[in-house]
């Protein structure tokens, strides 16, 4: 299945709702969801990108290659890029607190990068505390949670966003990483482009980028938004 994020629209015909990405080092947002990040700007879309590591240079790599994507907010840090742990997860609330996202892109748990997995544990995590209303007079409650593939891909991915038309664009964004591509003969350009290539054939287009869907986890009477009247 080929589509958009977010397809819903509101009452003036405009697709609602905005992504937050939050990934752990820089290039990882491009790698992952430049094609999509592009693409769903290009749709009038709001996407913010927080990143948990960082330095000088990949700092100012990564904010060339989101000024290329389109991305509106970028929370940038200074840690090495082993230096993820669960302290992180108050920074991951305030950025949902502050941007209030309709949906989250970030890595998979299930990704050989332990960087990249402890990522996305700490965002599950975040996006539970955020939407706890006695905490957090704007607590937000995040509908999805789309997991990107970096370095290990999806058996079963859930849904193929095309990107045929952003594709370019993603490219340049990743270019702008500078100091990463000359890593093992462009290990990360051929990667790229072989990931895109072969979700397109997948998803009968020409570039495409897949991902896994989770639902955030709520219990208890301190997130109204979980108990509804019917499922439909």
């Amino acid at each position: 299945m080929c589509q958009s994020l977010i397809s819903s629209l509101d009452p003036s015909g405009i697709m609602s709702g905005s992504i937050l990405a939050v990934v752990a080092h820089p290039d990882d947002e491009t790698l992952g969801a430049g094609g999509t990040i592009r693409k769903h700007v290009e749709q009038g879309i709001t996407v913010d990108v927080l990143c948990m590591t960082g330095d000088e240079t990949r700092n100012a790599e990564m904010k060339a290659a989101c000024s290329i994507l389109g991305v509106r907010n970028l929370y940038l840090s200074e840690r090495d890029d082993f230096a993820i742990d669960s302290s992180l997860t108050n920074e991951v609330i305030g950025a949902i607190l502050q941007t209030q996202p309709r949906i989250i892109i970030t890595h998979s748990s299930e990704d050989y990068n332990r960087n990249h997995s402890e990522c996305s544990k700490i965002v599950d995590q975040a996006v539970e505390w955020a939407s706890h209303a006695t905490i957090f007079d704007n607590a937000h409650r995040v509908e999805r949670i789309y997991h990107m593939e970096v370095n290990s891909l999806f058996p079963k991915p859930h849904v193929h966003v095309d990107i045929t038309s952003s594709y370019h664009i993603a490219l340049q964004a990743l270019a702008a990483h500078k100091s990463q591509l000359p890593k093992s003969d462009q290990y990360y350009l051929k990667l790229y482009d072989a990931r895109t290539r072969l979700r397109g054939v997948q998803s009968a287009c020409e570039r495409a980028e897949a991902f896994f869907i989770s639902l955030p986890t709520h219990a208890g009477p301190f997130y109204p938004q979980n108990s509804v009247d019917n499922l439909l």
